[in-house]
């Protein structure tokens, strides 16, 4: 209610102490008392010249004058002196609410003002140009220019808004030109004070907050940072009450160009990265110069503007851990202290609101962590969990390179810190690079694009762990190698030991590779003198009538075995099974066996080897079919797998109606395959005459000696022939030789024309020299032999290794027969209904299928079902196809080729050991074949041996996954089994990174969802906290704006009051230990590239 009052009186009160003063000081004569002024009409700028005092009217008269105006008349001045001072909306209504008798009053102390504004007009300032003209002249002395600018601060304080516009840019240089000359003269001092009152007085509005704010670079604000000296306490504590408030001017981005000015001025004036140590040492000035702790405790209230404006929680940990790098951190205790005993009541209040900002912010970081308690400003703490992140992982030898590194820095007094530094600046610039957050802007020296370092850095890693990788698969493959070559080399030697036996004597080997029978399972007796084929069940034969179904009352063990191969032929009955004699007595013999006579009506089957009939499914809703071929339990033997299968108890209800619900009936497309054509391939021909070769022969036998063997005669070739010298002797020449070489009946005639003496072309005459080698052509396949032995093994020795082992993987793994047994019962729940429900089993090739059944909504397949199903409810069995690791390589196998290449070598073996024999007396002296190929042909064929048990075992132990899986191994070749399982496992794998990266996409979602509804009510939190502050986009100028935002930020209104939950106690001591050992556990089952990201970004 007493704006108006108390604005005008403290003018007055100022005006009158000093006006005598400044008026015999500027030497201006007086021009008599009083002033004149027009009560009509108010002036709105620049300040009144005075002319004749003659005949003005006084305040008696004034208030004689407005006892007689009328209400309307009253109103109407009123308004006129509200338009006048600029009062803002919301302080018009109070005013415009007072009686009469206030409102006349208050028109009365206006009057009085502006009277006593016209007597003031007598010293030299009569306008706002006036001190801009005084203060560009530099000539006047320190006191004359304080005096001046005293006044202009009062000037600026009391007088409306045009007049500080008037005043203008031009006056506002003026006042940076004192400040800027302040920074050089010391002499200054009070006058840099009286400035920055100045520029205060003009940005309290917010006409000149917008000419300082509105640039991205301002003077005035550069001024105030080098302003911060905390030898100036006044001057400090004036320019950090401005920069606080432009910290939450937050339309003109007053907080980054502060920043940016800090940032600037301490690049040019000392560090850099020192940037905050004024402000710091400013919170623990003496108390002579600081004895009030004012300058404290401005310093504080701008160190929370400045980490508790960024809404980016890495930046405000960032800036907080800078002030306190400053010596904050060090003397934090002194500064609590000082801060306890003082009476200062705001330092108290701003440093509670520092306690609670740093600890809001720590508990945020702390979340990252997965509830794991640390202190940061703890080193010990802080690698802990440093250390916790990276071991066991591959980071931890370049954490551990890094402490070393560390190390080694000079242990120097000065050195030490300046080191520390450089690596400090340079972890700052990686950690925040890519991030863009980086709140140091542009004036750091030291720049680096790490992107392209890190990529590399990646792509070599992964590099080295494919290699590394590749040579733990090649040990591996060496040693399952070795063991299947030692348990061959086993077998062979025991089959040598029971030919000893057989003979009673030390045998020699004999002359052919033994013909290696590995034990089949034993064939059921009276099936002739070959293993029959798997028996046909009743109903199934083909060649005569059908064998009479099992009789009833067999024992009440278990069921008869059927028929074996023969009846039907019209031969007699076979003799009972084994174990058929457990219970009852074995079925007589039937009548008219073999004589075509259909037996009598069959009784209901009964399961063979204990099986159980199959449940079947009561399903509500058709759904999509399995599509696959089920396996009759007649087909399957004892030891089937299908037998033991018990996919029932894996059945649970909630699945199951998943299933139903995702998997509903629609037509389920085919793609026709068509087959490829292969196109015949032409060859064509050329002919060369000679006399006794052909001319093709001739040719070819010309481009061979042209070739390697240029340098050599016909009789050194025929040397090297002799002495069997494979260094010379490639396998291509070798080759080409058994290719191109004549027939006898032609080498015996170039034989004859050269014992004749008559002359034989350089091709024919070497044909007649090298046929001068008896047994030439067995020679020469022995020597090739010898020479692509090595090959030959190398071609088909992994194959057999691996085939091996892929047959004891897929028999032997838990995991995949747990898969199949969801498969089943999977199919058998999606058919029920149909004639493919409550089947035993389905062929493997199924397997490649899971992929055509699509769910109702053509989204997912009933592979991705069954991996997510693997997934959640039985976990263990996820990673089957780590227990397959040779199904890829044995999908490459072709036992056909291998057993070709068996054939091949031992055909190659027993024809060396033949020539051998025959070649026991040597030619010529330069003979060498039996010396040579002597010691081979021992080697090589106890290394055929043990390679055919090991090709004789992979058969066997495919024909038992053929009798495990109920397949026919004839029809089904091994190939396409492995091709089929590899297929799956691969698909499996593809289907489950679906799921997974589905499933992350889906949670990326949600949790971006919850960030931003997390920044949204933030930044509405904030938003809150800066409304009603300032609108600087108003359409009137706004007064008052300084005081204002000073006032928010000293009553903490400008921080807002946050939500604070309730801390977690900080356990200690052993517990706080055992806390940070176990989350290195935890820390582990989380995705460990987003973990990392996570605490990057908080570092």
């Amino acid at each position: 209610s007493n704006y108006l009052p108390c604005r005008m009186s403290r003018h007055e009160k100022t005006k009158s102490a000093g006006a005598g003063f400044l008026e015999s000081f500027f030497g201006r004569p007086s021009k008599g008392k009083g002033g004149g002024i027009n009560s009509g009409t108010l002036t709105h700028g620049g300040r009144p010249v005075s002319t004749d005092n003659d005949g003005i009217p006084g305040p008696e008269d004034w208030e004689r004058d407005l006892q007689e105006w009328s209400d309307a008349e009253i109103d109407a001045k009123f308004l006129e002196i509200i338009e006048d001072m600029n009062i803002p909306m919301a302080k018009r209504k109070p005013l415009l609410s007072k009686s009469k008798e206030e409102r006349q009053k208050m028109i009365m102390w206006h009057l009085k003002g502006k009277n006593s504004l016209e007597r003031s007009a007598n010293s030299r300032f009569e306008k706002p140009s006036d001190y801009v003209e005084y203060l560009k002249n530099g000539e006047h002395s320190e006191n004359k220019v304080y005096q001046c600018v005293e006044s202009l601060r009062v000037a600026l304080t009391s007088n409306p808004i045009s007049w500080i516009k008037e005043f203008g840019e031009a006056g506002l240089g003026q006042i940076e030109m004192l400040l800027t000359r302040a920074k050089k003269d010391r002499s200054y001092d009070r006058i840099e004070f009286e400035a920055m009152r100045c520029l205060k007085a003009i940005m309290n509005n917010t006409w000149g907050l917008n000419v300082v704010l509105n640039p991205n670079e301002h003077s005035v604000v550069f001024l105030l940072a080098q302003s911060l000296d905390p030898r100036k306490p006044q001057a400090m504590c004036e320019a950090l009450k401005m920069l606080a408030s432009f910290c939450i001017v937050y339309d003109r981005n007053g907080y980054e160009k502060v920043l940016k000015a800090i940032t600037k001025i301490a690049s040019t004036s000392y560090k850099s990265s020192e940037r905050f140590r004024p402000i710091v040492d400013a919170l623990f000035a003496s108390d002579k110069m600081d004895h009030k702790r004012e300058l404290a405790c401005h310093s504080l209230i701008f160190i929370n503007a400045l980490t508790d404006t960024p809404t980016d929680l890495n930046v405000r940990l960032h800036l907080r851990c800078e002030i306190m790098r400053m010596g904050l951190y060090e003397r934090f205790d002194e500064f609590t202290q000082i801060v306890d005993s003082s009476n200062n009541e705001d330092l108290q209040k701003h440093f509670k609101i520092f306690i609670e900002r740093r600890e809001d912010d720590f508990e945020e970081f702390v979340q990252r962590f997965d509830n794991v308690t640390l202190n940061m400003d703890d080193a010990t703490d802080c690698f802990e969990v440093l250390k916790n992140l990276v071991t066991d992982t591959p980071s931890e030898p370049y954490f551990l390179s890094i402490l070393q590194h560390l190390l080694y820095i000079r242990d120097d007094f000065y050195f030490r810190p300046a080191y520390y530094q450089l690596i400090e600046e340079c972890v700052s610039q990686i950690v925040f690079h890519k991030g863009s957050c980086d709140p140091i802007f542009e004036n750091r020296d030291f720049k680096i694009d790490t992107s392209p370092l890190l990529d590399d850095i990646v792509e070599r890693a992964k590099a080295k762990e494919s290699k590394r990788l590749e040579e733990y698969m090649k040990k591996i493959e060496q040693l399952e190698n070795a063991k299947q070559e030692a348990e061959a080399k086993a077998a062979h030697l025991e089959e040598k030991v029971k030919l000893m036996e057989a003979n009673g004597v030390v045998a020699a080997s004999p002359s052919k590779l033994p013909k290696l029978n590995i034990p089949m399972p034993p064939p059921p007796p009276g099936g002739g003198p070959l293993p029959p084929p798997p028996p046909p069940m009743p109903g199934m034969g083909r060649g005569g009538p059908p064998p009479p179904p099992p009789m009833p009352g067999m024992g009440g063990g278990p069921p008869p075995p059927p028929p074996m191969p023969g009846m039907g032929r019209g031969g007699p009955p076979p003799p009972p099974m084994p174990g058929m004699g457990r219970g009852g007595p074995p079925p007589p013999p039937m009548m008219g066996m073999g004589m075509g006579i259909r037996p009598m009506v069959p009784m209901p089957p009964v399961l063979p080897h204990g099986m159980k009939p199959k449940k079947k499914w009561d399903v509500k809703n058709p759904m999509k079919r399995a599509n696959w071929k089920a396996i009759t339990p007649a087909s399957m033997s004892e030891q089937a797998f299908w037998v033991k299968c018990q996919e029932d108890k894996l059945a649970q209800e909630d699945f199951l109606t998943e299933l139903a619900s995702k998997f509903s009936t629609k037509p389920v497309k085919r793609k026709e395959q068509k087959d490829a054509v292969d196109k015949p391939t032409t060859l064509t021909k050329k002919s060369i005459d000679l006399r006794v070769l052909d001319g093709k022969t001739a040719q070819n036998l010309a481009i061979m000696l042209g070739g390697s063997l240029k340098h050599l005669s016909y009789e050194q070739i025929k040397i090297c022939l002799l002495r069997c010298d494979t260094a010379i002797l490639s396998s291509n020449i070798l080759q080409q030789l058994i290719q191109y070489l004549p027939d006898a009946k032609e080498l015996n005639s170039l034989q004859e024309i050269k014992a004749r003496g008559e002359p034989l072309p350089p091709i024919e005459m070497f044909a007649a020299t090298i046929g001068e080698i008896k047994r030439l052509k067995p020679r020469l396949f022995n020597l090739n032999f010898k020479l692509t032995y090595a090959d030959m093994v190398q071609d088909i020795k992994p194959d057999i290794v691996a085939a091996t082992a892929a047959c004891e993987e897929v028999r032997n793994s838990e995991k995949f027969s747990k898969i199949l047994e969801l498969i089943l019962l999977l199919g058998n729940y999606l058919n029920s209904g149909s004639k493919n429900e409550a089947a035993f089993g389905f062929e493997i090739s199924y397997l490649t299928k899971l992929t055509n059944t699509k769910d109702a909504d053509n989204k997912q397949t009933l592979l991705h079902y069954l991996a997510d199903l693997v997934e959640k409810r039985f976990p263990e069995a996820l990673n089957f196809f780590d227990d397959l690791s040779h199904v890829d390589k044995a999908s490459r196998v072709n036992m056909d080729v291998i057993k070709k290449a068996m054939d091949q070598m031992k055909k190659a073996v027993s024809d060396l050991e033949k020539d051998l024999k025959n070649n026991q007396v040597p030619q010529c002296d330069d003979d060498k074949f039996c010396e040579v190929m002597g010691k081979f042909a021992e080697d090589c064929k106890q290394h055929v041996g043990v390679l055919g048990k090991m090709q004789e075992q992979m058969q066997t132990l495919y024909k038992d996954l053929g009798i495990y899986y109920a397949f026919d191994c004839n029809k089904y070749t091994m190939e396409e089994f492995f091709a089929d399982i590899k297929t799956f496992k691969d698909s499996f794998q593809a289907a489950h990174n679906d799921n997974v990266r589905a499933r992350e996409e889906l949670e990326r979602k949600q949790r971006l969802q919850e960030a931003r509804e997390q920044s949204a009510r933030e930044q509405q939190e904030r938003q809150q906290r800066k409304l009603a502050l300032v609108d600087m986009d108003a359409a009137q100028t706004q007064e008052g704006v300084m005081d204002s935002l000073m006032e928010a930020l000293q009553t903490g209104s400008a921080f807002g009051q946050r939500n604070r939950q309730a801390r977690r106690q900080r356990p200690a001591g052993a517990e706080r230990r055992a806390q940070l050992s176990r989350s290195r556990s935890r820390t582990r089952v989380l995705n460990g590239p987003l973990m990392s990201r996570e605490v990057l970004g908080s570092a």
